[in-house]
């Protein structure tokens, strides 16, 4: 694991000297690195996150939660994810309009994601609220 730190952070490193480099005769170039970067960075949060997934579905599989309701808590982090960095990207090529556009969706595909666990949450409310 340390040594996965280590090959991330020098990575990034790598990307951000290139893309210094680069910057003032080939901005697109220094974009494309930041960008190849983050793609690998990316692939090694989800080889790190390989534990937590299988403690997940153990946790699913053990009746403790509904699958449904992990499956929607999934989804909302990695949508979250995906949209943060699409965001950060976005905002490192100077656009931030289009950043806030991004972060926008992205919270907004969260709260459809999550709809139908309002919606139960909405429900045992109500049921209480009858008790």
């Amino acid at each position: 694991m340390t040594m996965d730190v280590f090959a991330v952070g020098v990575c990034a490193l790598c990307a951000v000297i290139f893309g210094a480099l680069v910057k003032r005769s080939n901005g697109e170039y220094a974009f494309l690195a930041a960008a190849a970067a983050c793609v690998f960075i990316a692939l090694a949060v989800l080889d790190q996150l390989k534990p937590v997934i299988s403690q997940i579905q153990s946790i699913s599989q053990s009746n403790a939660f509904s699958q449904d309701i992990l499956l929607i808590l999934l989804k909302a982090v990695g949508i979250a994810i995906v949209g943060q960095l699409v965001s950060q990207l976005c905002k490192d090529a100077g656009e931030s309009a289009l950043s806030y556009a991004v972060g926008l969706f992205s919270k907004a595909a969260i709260l459809t994601a999550a709809l139908p666990l309002f919606t139960r949450i909405f429900t045992y409310l109500e049921e209480i609220v009858r008790l």
